[in-house]
């Protein structure tokens, strides 16, 4: 397809007219550099959930000794407690049961080593199972910091400036772990690693779309979510291959520096971000190593851009950005119809991922993984012409409701055998239809959200995604075996449910230009009806 422009507009051109003549003119360098911002995405779940094969639980069987004259002298008096799981071995002291042996009287021998053996965190006997769900939890903490320092730096500084030095955190975090061997700095590990990963991830995201044309965004997001699924081979052979668990984060670390490099490299900024910060020599500075990319015939020096107009008479700072909130009611209106969406798609994602050992037999959880990459690629590859066919808006409200149908029927406890229930079964079923979710929300969010808003939409959405995903281990590790087995399933469905009534009040935005200003959101919004 090549783009026809009308002689008399030659030289007065939109920044999205220039975007859209530039991907269908582009070459195979163009295309690279945005694929390459998705393919670097494929560290992403090596860094999100190395814990969970880094810090794994002894089991009963597994060989101890004594290290302490207290365990000796225990043992020689009683041979048998040598036999004995320690989890098993307690004492009440103070009203309070207490571990007789703690990592000061025993020394394990595992074939491979685990943070959880080391920092004494593998027994569910006082505050220890907590305190290990922290280590994975605290890495939504850092990325919740880390969505509200980008909300100010994307905006403002920009994606490309911010990724470059978000991609340094990640990396010293992750080599911090080669020599790790204390609780706090683990915790302090995976703050930094969150926060760091979460700059980066949304910061890229957002320039990517704004580099890809109307008709290929859909395409494009798919890949993104392809390329993080594509990540779960790296994190299983990270896993296996290390019996060293802080070889573990060392893996990741060259990983995460490899996958990154090219924002240091050839990544050009998004001149939608020049725009709404009025820079106009900066933004025809983007335009024109974006055209030495492709086969356009443009003079970008001689072209005017129109859309100064939209944003001559404001600036873009923080304060304007609230300001416009108040201004333009529409935005905080569309804003609070996606929090649910980011909030419960989070916690259900990381929810499962981070509860494959209690989803799935324990002694498959390298094969957790392995399916749960295979729902997620299904997912990814569905989610392309079913979010393409349905639109945005659609294909929320329906997934939504399919994931609470599947929620609901996992309150049966029906067993299929070798440790296999439905709940095992329907819970691949239901990260399929989240996935579909959770690339629908990134891709809607980017659209819906103006340029001068985009990286504040992510704060405060990915910012309620990560309260979500905090949440989510504890929901799906802990409050089953607090209460009952069926009361996080119907949590989970009934804010399904929220979720697609949320869905409802949004707009469809899949054959629409992105807007820069808010005023084009409201113009956008006008006629809207609450049609499914």
């Amino acid at each position: 397809m090549v783009l026809e422009v009308d002689p008399i507009r030659k030289n007065q051109r939109s920044v999205d007219d220039l975007i859209e003549e530039l991907v269908e003119h582009r070459t195979w360098k163009y295309t690279l550099m945005v694929l390459y911002i998705s393919i670097a995405q494929v560290y992403a779940a090596t860094s999100s959930f190395v814990t969970t094969f880094a810090g794994m639980d002894p089991e009963p069987g597994d060989i101890w000794s004594c290290i302490s004259e207290k365990c000796k002298n225990l043992t020689t008096d009683n041979t048998t407690l040598l036999e004995m799981f320690p989890c098993d071995i307690t004492e009440i002291l103070d009203g309070k049961e207490e571990l007789v042996f703690g990592p000061s009287d025993i020394k394990w021998h595992l074939q491979r080593t685990s943070f959880s053996a080391d920092l004494d965190l593998y027994c569910d006997v006082g505050s220890r199972s907590a305190q290990k769900t922290l280590i994975d939890s605290m890495f939504f903490v850092g990325s919740l910091l880390g969505l509200v320092t980008g909300g100010y730096v994307w905006d403002n500084i920009g994606r490309v400036n911010s990724a470059r030095v978000s991609v340094l955190v990640t990396v010293i975090a992750h080599l911090v772990g080669t020599w790790c061997h204390n609780y706090s700095i683990l915790l302090a590990i995976r703050f930094f690693t969150g926060f760091g990963d979460f700059v980066t991830f949304t910061g890229t995201y957002i320039l990517m779309m704004e580099l890809t044309g109307i008709k290929y965004r859909t395409s494009v997001n798919a890949f993104q979510g392809l390329t993080w699924v594509l990540g779960y081979p790296f994190l299983i052979a990270t896993g296996y291959l290390n019996y060293d668990w802080n070889y573990m984060f060392l893996t990741t670390a060259i990983l995460a520096l490899v996958c990154n490099l090219h924002v240091y490299v050839f990544l050009i900024e998004s001149p939608r971000f020049h725009l709404v910060n009025n820079d106009m020599k900066a933004a025809k500075k983007s335009l024109k190593a974006l055209a030495a990319l492709t086969t356009a015939d443009l003079d970008v020096d001689e072209i005017e851009i129109v859309d100064t107009e939209k944003v001559n008479d404001r600036e873009q700072t923080f304060i304007q950005q609230l300001k416009d909130l108040w201004t333009y009611p529409v935005l905080f209106k569309e804003g609070l119809c996606l929090a649910p969406l980011w909030f419960c798609i989070n916690m259900f994602y990381y929810g499962f991922n981070f509860a494959w050992d209690m989803i799935l037999p324990s002694a498959s959880l390298y094969l957790g993984f392995v399916m749960g990459g295979v729902g997620e690629a299904i997912a990814c590859c569905l989610s392309m012409p079913v979010i393409q066919f349905l639109g945005r808006r659609r294909a929320m409200i329906v997934f939504q409701c399919l994931s609470a149908l599947v929620f609901l029927i996992a309150i049966a406890d029906v067993d299929l055998g070798n440790d296999w229930g439905l709940d095992s079964v329907l819970s691949l079923i239901g990260l399929t239809t989240v996935s579909i979710c959770f690339s629908n929300v990134y891709l809607w969010t980017s659209e819906i959200a103006p340029t001068s808003h985009r990286g504040l939409a992510y704060t405060l959405g990915s910012g309620l995604g990560k309260f979500g995903g905090f949440a989510g281990p504890y929901v799906f590790n802990n409050l089953g075996p607090a209460t009952t087995r069926a009361v996080p399933w119907i949590l989970l469905a009934v804010l399904s449910l929220l979720c697609a009534l949320a869905a409802v009040f949004l707009i469809e935005t899949g054959d629409k230009e992105l807007t820069h200003v808010p005023a084009e959101v409201q113009e956008r919004r006008k006629g809207f009806r609450y049609r499914i």
